[in-house]
């Protein structure tokens, strides 16, 4: 049996620590995008992104602290600086993390599910089906994680890159006891039977995955073969059958289909005499947001739950593969995540912009805490007077604060925007109508 040299064990868990600290950077964005944007936790849609990220960001903080909290002397361990309660924390947080984020998952898929095809409305939604799910979703995540805790079952890996459920030592309890070479197991005696209930939940929840993204893929072609364009004095009516009757208004809150959805149309306004379109972009928009929700998840989770399935694929010959892409693509689910949950919303500001850079329409989205600022506010203004300037303090010479305040919109080529000037418009802007986006003077973003 060969093993890794203690260098590449080490390169492998510093470029692990260094994924899943982006990853909690990641969900940590957008769980304060959620908190602090207008909508905030008032919509279904980001209540459930809320909990996938706070799954992200449990698993990662395990999956950070993972190689050195393995207990001091394990074998192969080069990295292990911890004890036996620093191996229990940190794989009572990778587990807990890796089901919540499963059964969230299956969660926004079936919302998505229930929302396209059945066209529930809001707030049916969120007082009948959202509540129940939210606590099923926990009992099931904190069962296994506490019973593992419980029986001692948290152990670290071979290589210890983290705790999880398996018996320690490695290869303890293997064959029969009569045999020369067997290893008692000293910790975890009852790992494999938790290990099957493990697998059981992430093997069910996939297969939940499959079956609603497959009957939202049958609805959405069913729908778009149905389509036929509608005369302007029908539209409205068409649109409220299409629509299922998404304008719901309850307790003078009104939710709006796009906005449920994908949260993020930022008060866009489609074109009118584009029905078509507009009926097809609201039964395609939730596909293509939970086909890429479940990617990224096969992307990250694939690789690790083929080993967990099938342990014996550490001794293959892909071992050395299978060791560098559960380092690498694991802990990178939050950063896919925050791609995935912020895309629709640079979508809208590219189309706005068309010619603003994808980094700069990223930024904007964040700092603007998830959500897509009134097209007023990302205009060059055409004139600020002096008076509402200075009281705040400018970091800009008074050459630049001229330029800034006085751009004047481009033509309609370029969509009203003065691109060259952008940024310091938007610097203006918030000093004088409180658009408080902090940029710093020196920062570059490419255009």
């Amino acid at each position: 049996m060969t093993t890794f040299p203690q260098e590449e064990v080490i390169a492998a868990n510093i470029v692990k620590c260094i994924a899943s600290s982006l990853s909690l950077t990641a969900s940590s964005v957008i769980v304060h995008m959620i908190r602090n944007s207008t909508r905030g936790l008032k919509s279904s849609y980001s209540r459930i992104i809320f909990g996938l990220s706070i799954g992200d960001i449990l698993q990662s903080c395990g999956t950070v602290i993972g190689p050195f909290a393995v207990p001091r002397g394990t074998p192969d361990s080069p990295m292990a600086f911890g004890t036996i309660a620093s191996c229990d924390y940190s794989g009572f947080l990778v587990l807990l993390g890796y089901l919540t984020t499963v059964l969230y998952l299956v969660f926004l898929v079936y919302f998505f599910w229930r929302r396209v095809k059945y066209r529930i409305p809001p707030h049916k939604f969120a007082k009948k089906e959202e509540k129940y799910l939210h606590m099923l979703v926990w009992i099931i995540a904190l069962i296994l994680p506490i019973m593992a805790l419980a029986q001692k079952a948290l152990n670290p890996t071979k290589y210890g890159t983290y705790c999880i459920v398996r018996s320690y030592p490695d290869r303890c309890g293997e064959g029969e006891e009569e045999d020369e070479n067997y290893i008692e197991c000293t910790r975890g005696q009852s790992a494999p039977r938790l290990a099957r209930g493990v697998w059981l939940v992430l093997a069910s929840s996939l297969l939940c995955l499959f079956l609603f993204l497959g009957s939202i893929t049958c609805y959405v072609r069913s729908i778009e073969r149905n389509l036929s364009p509608v005369a302007p004095s029908d539209q409205q009516s068409h649109e409220r059958e299409q629509e299922g009757d998404s304008d719901v208004v309850e307790d003078n809150q009104q939710e709006d289909w796009n906005e449920e959805i994908t949260n993020d149309n930022g008060g866009q306004t489609e074109n009118a005499n584009d029905t078509v379109k507009k009926k097809e972009s609201l039964t395609c928009r939730s596909f293509h947001q939970s086909a890429l929700y479940i990617l990224a998840f096969i992307i990250s989770f694939g690789p690790p739950f083929a080993l967990f399935a099938n342990p014996k694929l550490a001794e293959s010959e892909f071992k050395s593969l299978i060791l560098w892409v559960t380092s690498t693509l694991l802990p990178s689910y939050g950063i896919f995540l925050i791609l995935i949950y912020t895309r629709p919303k640079i979508k809208v500001l590219s189309e706005k912009f068309p010619e603003a850079s994808w980094l700069l329409c990223f930024w904007i989205v964040i700092t603007s805490g998830g959500e897509v600022p009134p097209e007023c506010e990302l205009r060059a203004p055409q004139y600020f007077p002096s008076s509402q300037i200075q009281p705040q303090v400018s970091r800009m010479s008074p050459q630049q604060e001229q330029q800034s305040v006085s751009i004047y919109s481009e033509s309609a080529e370029t969509n009203g925007v003065y691109y060259d000037g952008l940024r310091q418009s938007m610097l203006a802007y918030s000093r004088c109508e409180g658009w408080y986006v902090e940029i710093e003077e020196d920062s570059e973003l490419s255009m």
